[in-house]
């Protein structure tokens, strides 16, 4: 074999050596499937999450964070169904409180997550959040609080966005229309 011979055959391997890492590097995106309300909604979420009841000062594990914000919110919409607006907007802002320590560290949403054993539960703090913001935003238009109406949609919309993220919804889609109708952009 002649010099030229060599020199081909060697660019030839080094072409294919990055033709063969170049595809790999393109992965291709996976389609997120949109959960039906039959299938996650919040009556199953508070569902999974009924028992012995967390407070914040026992919470110590990311689940117990998750499952005090639920309790909490199941609270909140209870007061809100019995018209006590006062104590609703205490018990969904504690809500928020307890899912913002789980968002700290577990920033995804999940539609089912396995958080011990073979007990796998709808794990949707940022779709939370959002919810309760969109409700937070009615008790405080109510009070006259613009501010912390305005800043209630804020942070809804950025916890709808992270959700929707990881995980679409039915329920995300209707939280996004009432979060839109809410209050004007201004």
């Amino acid at each position: 074999m002649n010099r030229i011979d060599l020199k081909k055959i060697s660019y030839l391997i080094f072409i294919l050596i990055f033709a063969f890492l170049g595809t790999r590097c393109a992965a291709p995106q996976k389609e997120l499937k949109t959960y039906p309300l039959t299938e996650i909604n919040l009556e199953k979420v508070f569902n999974e999450n009924r028992g012995l009841r967390i407070l914040e000062e026992n919470a110590t594990m990311i689940h117990d964070f998750y499952r005090g914000g639920v309790q909490e919110k199941d609270e909140g919409e209870r007061l809100m169904k019995e018209s006590q607006w006062e104590e609703a907007c205490i018990h969904l802002e504690k809500s928020n409180r307890f899912l913002r320590v789980v968002v700290k560290y577990l920033p995804e949403d999940e539609a089912h997550r396995n958080v011990y054993g073979d007990v796998v539960v709808i794990f949707m703090p940022n779709l939370l959040m959002a919810d309760n913001n969109l409700k937070l935003i009615t008790l405080y238009k109510n009070r006259k609080d613009d501010n912390k109406a305005a800043e209630a949609k804020r942070s809804g919309e950025h916890y709808l966005a992270e959700s929707l993220k990881s995980v679409k919804t039915e329920w995300a889609y209707q939280i996004q229309k009432g979060l839109e109708e809410a209050l004007p952009k201004k």
